[in-house]
């Protein structure tokens, strides 16, 4: 595996392959978001080009250098002999590596890959952001319950069991949290059980329930709303 390593790093195939450009661009980006709420996927890449540079490169510069001054150490009779060598041949040694596998890896591999990383995570983040903008106007689970419990009564259909099979099913049809709509659901199997927080959050899903009614001008809801409004408050 040591020699693996090694090889990918002279190769610098794990530079180039776009897991790691990925790991290392949602790493810088999820850091940086903690540290400042307004980051954005442009800031995390610029922070990767420059870790291209200043870090991937410099240090394959490095390696180099230092595997050629321990092979030609022994050659070498005077530590200023040997420094001024190395300065001299590692200028020439830097350009050639900039201009023939750095700049070439960089505009044709590397860049193209951290291209389409940035589109994959725009992409999220504004998949995220919709799903805050609905989450933001959906109804909570007691209001969403309650409107699935009218739909039933006025179809006359068999109220579902509340179990993780239902909150599965209302999960698909209403979006919510699973849990949620589970617990509000089996609330509506122990009404004369619920306790004064419970009996609260239902009341308050009742009413959202008929302002959503309401809007549809549908009355038939507005008597089974009723009707669950007096079973809760004599609860």
């Amino acid at each position: 595996m040591n020699l693996r390593r090694i090889v990918s790093f002279i190769t610098r195939q794990h530079a180039l392959d776009i897991n790691t450009i990925r790991s290392l661009f949602i790493t810088e980006h999820d850091k940086n978001l903690q540290l400042q709420p307004a980051w954005n996927p442009q800031a995390t890449r610029r922070m990767v080009i420059a870790d291209y540079w200043f870090r991937e490169a410099l240090m394959h510069f490095g390696m180099i250098m230092g595997v050629a001054v321990v092979f030609t150490l022994p050659l070498y009779n005077s530590w200023l002999t040997l420094l001024a060598s190395i300065l001299l041949a590692s200028l020439p040694a830097l350009f050639s590596l900039t201009a023939f596998i750095y700049f070439p890896s960089f505009f044709y591999g590397f860049l193209p890959k951290l291209e389409v990383i940035l589109g994959e995570q725009e992409k999220l983040a504004l998949q995220a952001e919709e799903t805050k903008k609905c989450k933001r106007t959906q109804f909570q689970a007691p209001t969403l319950i309650i409107i699935y419990y009218v739909h039933s009564k006025i179809s006359s259909t068999p109220l579902l069991p509340a179990n993780d099979q239902s909150a599965g099913l209302l999960n698909k049809l209403y979006g919510s949290d699973k849990d949620k709509l589970k617990q509000n659901l089996s609330r509506l199997y122990r009404l004369s059980s619920l306790s004064a927080r419970e009996r609260v959050e239902m009341l308050k899903g009742i009413n959202s329930a008929r302002g959503f009614f309401e809007s549809l001008n549908y009355p038939p809801a507005q008597k089974i709303l009723n009707v669950l409004e007096l079973k809760i408050n004599k609860s």
